[in-house]
């Protein structure tokens, strides 16, 4: 019986404790509601929308970029001369890559000989020595010094003639 009544009056303390108490945030929910009461948001205007000068485009006296005239090569033109890649040879591991996405970190020397050291963008060193490709455009390695590369890259032109450029790998440090 002492133990029921002793359950009882706790429960009744734990009822009216429960009744008085708060959460605190009263004043929070009072502020939250007056702060922005009078204050109403600001809207700029739509800017105003410019009309656009209409274009009407004239092709009467201009060629047809489409017509079959201009998209087959012209009869009587000469075939290419000159440099171009041998389709016959093959690929070197340094051609799989773009020639600014290789770095040259180095150079090794013996004797007469010159090799430059290149590092791929995975990582992979290779040495190059004169004559070896890279690159994706058929660079060939002309000349090697301790500040870069001297390359000889064949690119095609818009008429399909292959012309050779010069590039060059400088040191990285």
């Amino acid at each position: 019986m002492k133990q029921i009544k002793l359950l009882l009056v706790t429960s009744l303390v734990c009822a009216v404790l429960s009744g008085c108490s708060s959460d605190g945030l009263e004043d929070l929910r009072e502020f939250v509601a007056n702060a922005y009461a009078d204050k109403k948001p600001k809207v700029e205007p739509l800017p105003d929308i410019k009309m656009q000068e209409t274009f009407l485009y004239n092709s009467v006296n201009l060629a047809d970029p489409f017509a079959i005239f201009n998209l087959r090569p012209q009869q009587g033109q000469k075939t290419a001369s000159g440099p171009r890649p041998d389709p016959n040879r093959r690929k070197e591991p340094l051609e799989d890559y773009p020639l600014d996405a290789l770095k040259m970190v180095g150079t090794l020397m013996r004797g007469k000989q010159v090799w430059a050291i290149i590092q791929a963008p995975d990582g992979t060193v290779y040495r190059a020595q004169v004559g070896d490709h890279l690159g994706q455009n058929s660079g060939m390695v002309s000349k090697i010094n301790e500040e870069k590369i001297d390359l000889i890259e064949l690119i095609q032109g818009a008429s399909g003639d292959w012309v050779e450029r010069e590039a060059n790998l400088a040191l990285t440090e």
